[in-house]
């Protein structure tokens, strides 16, 4: 049982939505839940000890961030995207992320690049420390895209990072996944530092290849997963 919150005010309804919207994301985030699956607001609801117009505020919080979709007349579930849906996003962040990273690598101080460099470091410490996981809040992508200096580019990159989020970070729960990430941005930023931007360029494109496959798996997998679990509710 979570935290009860007494009869919402305005005050404690803030806390009470933001409450819901942690704990579902967290939920969201370490598999609890699996895409496609339908979640409950009068579940939630009770077991957080919240109200159903709380929940369904948070579930509106995660609405914007890609991890839940509200199907009209049918309720809320997580974001699934089907495998052509998938095809074409990277498509589409191929095309984007390439010409990125070589107006980057052209555009970018010599500061900032070390500054990366210092971030993917604090990112092999974090994966030694937990479990070989990619860390979410350290975006490689996003920061190598902002340095392009062209915010109508680092707009439209944003969509399509917006609409992969939960494929990209349930790939880089997958250790082994992760680990050639890590080893794969190394060398873009290595392209990048040597002013390269074809190679840094052709080291996007190959680890964008890379990136597809371990999300076209990861959701096939899940897939299958949902349709267990569903199978499994059913036979009770």
């Amino acid at each position: 049982m979570g935290v009860i919150f007494p009869k919402e005010d305005k005050a404690s309804g803030a806390l009470a939505i933001t409450h819901a919207e942690r704990t579902l994301r967290r939920q969201i985030l370490e598999g609890f839940y699996l895409p496609g699956q339908k979640i409950s607001d009068s579940a939630i609801s009770k077991d957080l000890g919240v109200s159903r117009t709380s929940v369904r505020e948070s579930f509106q919080r995660l609405v914007q961030d890609g991890l839940i979709t509200i199907v009209p007349n049918r309720g809320a579930f997580v974001t699934e995207r089907n495998k052509q849906e998938v095809s074409e996003l990277y498509e589409l962040r191929e095309a984007l992320e390439v010409f990125a990273v070589s107006q980057a690598t052209l555009r970018a101080s010599t500061e900032k690049l070390i500054a990366i460099k210092e971030m993917l470091t604090i990112t092999k410490t974090s994966m030694v420390e937990h479990g070989g996981r990619y860390p979410v809040e350290l975006d490689f992508h996003a920061t190598v895209c902002e340095l392009a200096g062209n915010q109508a580019l680092l707009d439209e990159i944003q969509k399509v990072h917006h609409k992969l989020k939960l494929t990209r970070i349930f790939s880089g729960y997958k250790p082994a996944r992760a680990r050639d990430a890590y080893w794969e941005h190394l060398s873009i930023l290595e392209a990048m530092i040597r002013r390269d931007s074809n190679a840094a360029a052709e080291a996007m494109r190959s680890h964008l290849c890379n990136s597809r496959i371990s999300t076209e798996e990861i959701n096939q997998d899940l897939k299958h997963d949902t349709t267990s679990t569903e199978q499994s509710l059913l036979s009770r």
